[in-house]
């Protein structure tokens, strides 16, 4: 798959910039929207803190190896959507995805929640995902969430209330949750 850079926009650091600058508003629209709900979270880049912090969950569900996916995903997707979601210094969730170059969506490819029964954001974190992956659409102009290859288990979660995705099954590729927002 090719990078996502479009070299007619300018300069790599200055597209990263730009992204940065989209993230970081996306993800203050996030927090606010989950404080008027009552749940308190700060989102941050998946920085050294959160790759030290999820180097020591234990009973993961999936065993992404973020360590090496933040630097492929960075080197080669300066738009990409990323997220790391802080409740009292405390890693709740790790998410990353990335827009559609020409097409109207934002897809999520990856995402856990810390195993940890004392998860200050337990049973919170996939809204806090979602909330935070529909604010980086918006700025971005985009019309639609996916969720990529979505956990079977977790698919009537992901197309029920309140999240309202539904599941698309292309007659090509893997399937996925899609929403329109």
């Amino acid at each position: 798959m090719p990078p996502l850079i479009d070299t007619r926009s300018g300069s790599r650091p200055s597209a990263e910039a730009k992204y940065r600058a989209l993230r970081h508003a996306a993800w203050q629209d996030a927090a606010a929207a989950l404080a008027s709900a009552g749940i308190t979270a700060e989102l941050r880049p998946i920085d050294a803190a959160a790759l030290a912090a999820v180097a020591c969950w234990r009973d993961r569900r999936v065993d992404w190896p973020w360590h090496l996916m933040i630097p492929d995903w960075r080197r080669n997707y300066p738009g990409r959507f990323e997220v790391g979601i802080w409740h009292g210094g405390v890693l709740c969730a790790l998410a990353i995805g990335r827009p559609a170059p020409k097409a109207s969506h934002l897809s999520l490819y990856y995402v856990e929640r810390n195993p940890d029964p004392a998860n200050p954001l337990r049973g919170k974190v996939t809204g806090a995902v979602i909330d935070a992956l529909a604010a980086y659409a918006i700025v971005l102009g985009k019309t639609e969430l996916r969720l990529v290859d979505p956990l079977p288990a977790l698919v009537p979660r992901y197309c029920s209330p309140p999240f309202g995705f539904r599941l698309v099954t292309p007659a090509s590729g893997g399937p996925y949750c899609s929403r329109s927002i």
